[in-house]
């Protein structure tokens, strides 16, 4: 079921597109510009910060995954066509760069798991978008970097954090010192992909672990995005908000079900629950 919607998903009109497909509590968002290998112009950037924003309003959602349209790439980057009237000047590529960094923020703020499915190259806000997701399965054919080196923008703050989470500071500094684009098993190594599969069984792969997520607790799967994403830097809001989901994890029907159906050794039916 999953991988036909993964497979299947709108890949929009010529131009550049962000498309979303949403059943069964899933969507999946397509990064469509496959005539410049799905890079991102500023009109796509600000439909993905919309986009996030509406889904983070579904109550019903339980897991996203964000892919490129096609096999060639994830996202080759910024449209670097649009820089000389959007991103070439101090005044121009403020609000550039805060679009860039508002869309971020949006798609790591949505509190259910989100899992970018990357083919080919990420390159550039490619890579930067999908370290906003919380996981990044990857096929054995990817190349992902963020080469800006030889264009002479700087990385922001944001796009900084976001990537420090996962390949921590000395790893960004390497790819931002090399300009390398890394291969497959070298993302892995350094952490901006978690998980490698040949391409073939590249949405398969991803089917099978939002099939996992959707089959769990909804006031878990929750519970633990946020947990993670704040552990090392709780506040007195964070902490409030992680208070409430602890109060709703075990005051829910969910634990309820889960230990159930433990004692009587059969699989928990999260279904019927309301979160």
């Amino acid at each position: 079921m999953y991988q036909d919607l993964i497979d299947s998903a709108p890949t929009g009109s010529s131009g550049g597109s962000i498309e979303c497909t949403v059943d069964a509590g899933v969507a999946v968002v397509v990064i469509s510009n496959e005539a410049a290998r799905n890079a991102l112009t500023i009109k796509m950037w600000r439909q993905l910060e919309l986009l996030f924003t509406e889904l983070g309003q579904d109550a019903t959602l339980r897991a996203v995954v964000l892919r490129g349209a096609g096999t060639d790439a994830f996202a080759a980057g910024a449209d670097i066509s649009e820089f000389p009237s959007q991103r070439m000047d101090a005044s121009t590529a403020s609000g550039y760069n805060s679009q860039l960094s508002r869309t971020l923020q949006a798609v790591a703020d949505l509190e259910v798991p989100t899992i970018a499915m990357i083919h080919g190259f990420a390159v550039g806000g490619g890579c930067e978008v999908s370290n906003a997701c919380d996981l990044r399965i990857g096929s054995d054919r990817v190349k992902i970097g963020i080469p800006i080196g030889k264009l002479g923008v700087i990385l922001g703050l944001t796009e900084s954090r976001m990537l420090v989470r996962h390949i921590g500071v000395n790893g960004l500094k390497r790819v931002l010192f090399s300009g390398e684009l890394f291969d497959s098993p070298s993302s892995l190594q350094l952490g901006l992909l978690d998980e490698v599969v040949p391409a073939a069984e590249l949405s398969a792969r991803v089917a099978s672990l939002v099939e996992t997520i959707v089959a769990s607790s909804a006031t878990t799967m929750r519970a633990a995005k946020v947990v993670t994403d704040i552990a090392a830097t709780v506040n007195d809001s964070d902490a409030e908000k992680l208070q409430a989901l602890t109060v709703a994890t075990y005051d829910g029907a969910d634990l309820k079900e889960g230990v159930a159906a433990f004692l009587e050794k059969r699989r928990p039916d999260f279904s019927q629950r309301v979160h």
